[in-house]
């Protein structure tokens, strides 16, 4: 589970988890890769969301924690249905640890 969530800078969000790891997202990459079902084929799994679709200035507006198991984030286009596991965030991370 994350420890701190803070924006580190107009284009990076920062988690810092339970275990001490750091994980940094890129705000359009963490957009691009909701998984709700307006953005993914709820079927094969394939992003419905073209690249170079979002806003260069894609933002959160707000997080809340879902349970005990994810995130909801509301972003500044609107979008707001997706869910962000922490499962999925942590294989989202592209670190040098867990790459």
């Amino acid at each position: 589970r994350p420890q701190t969530i803070r924006k580190k800078d107009e284009q990076t969000l920062e988690i810092v988890w339970e275990d001490g790891h750091n994980s940094l997202y890129n705000t359009t990459a963490l957009r691009e890769n909701c998984a709700c079902a307006a953005c993914r084929d709820e079927w094969t799994g394939e992003k419905k969301l073209l690249p170079g679709a979002l806003p260069r200035a894609i933002q959160p507006v707000t997080i809340d924690s879902v349970g005990q198991y994810g995130l909801k984030i509301v972003w500044n286009d609107g979008h707001k249905t997706g869910i962000y596991t922490y499962e999925d965030l942590r294989k989202l991370c592209r670190c040098s640890v867990c790459r």
